[in-house]
């Protein structure tokens, strides 16, 4: 499986003042036709995220159309699980208002960083989001002691299935090391969720320490789940991005076999993170993160339905 990315489509110039670096998490919904929101987190002059969102056309990609001025989503309230971060994670229509759901971090003591996952809501894609909730819709539990992170909905007969990042323990190296994976969980309404045990990929070494960002992808009635994964065999600990296949109610990895090539520019050459999918006339195009997290902003990758199971 081999995507060709044109490179850089939202970098450092498109940013809006109170966004000082960073555009990362990019997570799209098509709003008609050819038009993509692309909703993201970026940073603000304390290093703490909130999320806005830019356009473009599948049509001309390079060209954006629109850039929010200020945020949709901002930053939680002192002492609430996301008073330091709120990062898009993915955004659902449902009974006519948008569900966006996103990772929202607080900061920690003894460990870097406690994230939980948040719900806001909206009636319109150009108003502000607002909180369902000032706690987290899936926090710290029985299930998930340490953390959970971001996630993929999906809806079957009028049930909905999460896939969501959830970390089992942090140890302290030379550097802090968490080990996380995902798992699935349910719900009736998108909003109350009951965890289940069940684990949806589990890592492929002891060296990998993470697989999160997860999106789903349909073609031929087979689903195809992408993912972002890292380990100590990365340079730097950078993470990549794998892919797997469901085969018998089970996923199974074929990180092998995904290729994201970039001959535009050098804005991914350390690290390919964060891949969120649309389809749009036979192809597929993937919006995702480079180097440092997303740190110069947001790149796109393509392939066609007819080349997406194709082995290098």
């Amino acid at each position: 499986m081999i995507w060709k990315s044109i490179g850089l489509i939202f970098s450092k110039k498109n940013f809006q003042q109170w966004n000082k670096t960073h555009a990362w998490v990019p997570t799209p919904i098509i709003i008609k036709d050819d038009r993509v929101r692309v909703f993201f987190a970026g940073r603000d002059i304390s290093n703490h995220s909130n999320v806005s969102y830019f356009d473009i056309s599948l049509k001309k990609p390079t060209n954006i159309l629109k850039i929010a001025k200020k945020p949709v989503l901002q930053k939680g309230l002192l002492g609430c699980f996301d008073d330091c971060a709120v990062i898009p994670s993915q955004i659902i229509k449902y009974k006519n208002k948008f569900y966006m759901y996103y990772i929202g971090w607080t900061g920690g003591v003894s460990v870097p960083y406690i994230a939980s996952i948040g719900l806001a809501i909206s009636s319109s894609l150009d108003d502000n989001f607002v909180r369902y909730s000032h706690a987290p819709i899936i926090g710290r539990s029985s299930s998930d002691p340490i953390f959970t992170a971001s996630c993929f909905v999906t809806r079957k007969n009028k049930k909905f299935t999460m896939i969501y990042t959830s970390n089992k323990s942090w140890k302290k190296k030379s550097f802090f090391v968490p080990d996380y994976g995902l798992k699935y969980c349910h719900s009736a309404d998108a909003i109350h969720w009951k965890p289940t045990s069940k684990t949806v990929l589990r890592k492929n070494s002891t060296k990998e320490i993470a697989i999160t960002r997860p999106w789903l992808v349909q073609l031929d009635k087979k689903n195809f789940l992408f993912y972002s994964y890292k380990n100590y065999a990365n340079k730097g600990r950078n993470y990549k991005i794998g892919f797997a296949e469901e085969k018998n109610n089970s996923f199974v990895r074929k990180d092998k076999h995904i290729k994201i090539l970039n001959a535009k520019d050098s804005f991914d050459k350390n690290m390919q993170e964060y891949s969120s999918i649309v389809e749009y006339e036979n192809h597929f195009y993937m919006f995702y993160n480079g180097n440092n997290y997303g740190e110069e902003g947001v790149g796109l990758a393509v392939i066609s339905k007819d080349n997406f199971l194709k082995k290098e």
